[in-house]
């Protein structure tokens, strides 16, 4: 059995058990194939000693203090996360672009006697595939958006047409952001080639003969751009508008963001962000009623003041792919399962 390569396209139709990522952890936590784990070959501090010898001092040495920094690491994965796996396990294995890091690896786990494949371009291969379906070619997919006011509960039907079995892309989940000025999450965001990779994930992994739904946005959330081929996408689908009374969408939202109620100087810092748009009677009014802890007051003159007349001035969707306008109450459970279902049923009649 040969030490075989693997072209990215044809992942998909292999059964890997494991996808090894090889690169240092720094390189990995920016971005990877999603499912990879990561067993480095060279650690951050070693790639640098390795990088600095080679290009300053000598290529000789640098190759031989990196054989050695490889085959420790490499004799730790077999001590551990490798020690384990049986006869018949079957690995890809990449790099930065499918050079010595991979195939010291590999070699090693071919010669034990494991069906190994190296995949050819590496990592590069892959992010190239993704900026091909995401900045270059037209999306053919069947996309539908949720859309509505702020407080209408869209992220909430997300989550339950996602508990129906429907296929969603929840881009503020895969952004670690809610898409405001107060959405901010504890961990921050990815990075926007990981962001890229998670949508890009998900797309080649759905049925094109379904629907797909997907929360409007605006082309930004939080630092995080919408890839250029979805946002496009996104502007020209369908979609189904959620409406709800202004006190209803007040109440709900007064829920919706504990990090920032349970912290008021953070909330207050928020309330900052916005002097820029509104007058200082109005910011003060605010932080007032931050003072007094009545979060629903605040995001009823959020809804009102600064909110919709944001969306109402967005032209990210045109009317006229305005499916259906459907009223409901956020805060009541039964009352966004029934027009989960409702938006479902209605989605697959179309296509």
């Amino acid at each position: 059995m040969e030490l075989k390569n693997c072209k990215f396209e044809n992942i998909s139709k292999v059964n890997f058990d494991t996808i090894i990522d090889v690169r240092s952890p720094t390189e990995y936590n920016e971005d990877h194939i999603p499912n990879s784990i990561n067993l480095p070959v060279l650690s951050d501090f070693e790639r640098e000693v390795v990088g600095k010898m080679y290009t300053q001092q000598s290529q000789f040495e640098a190759k031989k203090i990196g054989a050695k920094y490889i085959s420790e690491n490499i004799s730790k994965h077999l001590d551990g996360l490798l020690s384990n796996k049986k006869n018949n396990w079957k690995a890809l294995i990449y790099c930065w672009r499918g050079g010595q890091r991979s195939k010291s690896l590999g070699i090693v786990l071919h010669e034990i006697g494991w069906d190994i494949n190296i995949l050819e371009g590496g990592y590069k291969s892959y992010r190239k595939n993704v900026v091909k379906n995401l900045y270059e070619d037209a999306l053919f997919q069947n996309i539908f958006i949720i859309s509505g006011y702020t407080g209408t509960g869209k992220t909430l039907m997300l989550d339950q047409l996602s508990k129906l079995g429907a296929q969603v892309i929840d881009l503020e989940k895969l952004a670690n952001h809610k898409g405001s000025i107060f959405g901010s999450q504890p961990n921050g965001q990815p990075s926007q080639k990981k962001f890229e990779g998670r949508i890009h994930h998900l797309l080649k992994n759905f049925n094109n003969h379904l629907p797909i739904f997907i929360e409007s946005e605006s082309s930004k959330i939080g630092y995080l751009k919408i890839p250029p081929a979805l946002w496009k996408k996104m502007k020209h689908s369908p979609h189904f508008e959620l409406t709800s009374e202004n006190d209803l969408r007040a109440k709900f939202l007064s829920t919706q963001y504990p990090e920032l109620y349970n912290d008021t100087n953070k909330l207050l810092n928020k309330i900052d962000l916005l002097e820029e748009f509104h007058r200082s009677e109005i910011i003060n009014s605010w932080r007032n009623l931050i003072e007094k802890r009545d979060f629903f007051t605040l995001a009823k003159g959020l809804i009102e003041i600064h909110y919709d007349p944001k969306y109402k001035n967005s032209t990210n969707y045109r009317e006229t792919s305005k499916i259906q306008e459907i009223h409901l109450d956020p805060n009541i459970k039964k009352n966004v399962a029934e027009i989960a279902n409702l938006i479902l049923e209605n989605a697959n009649k179309i296509l």
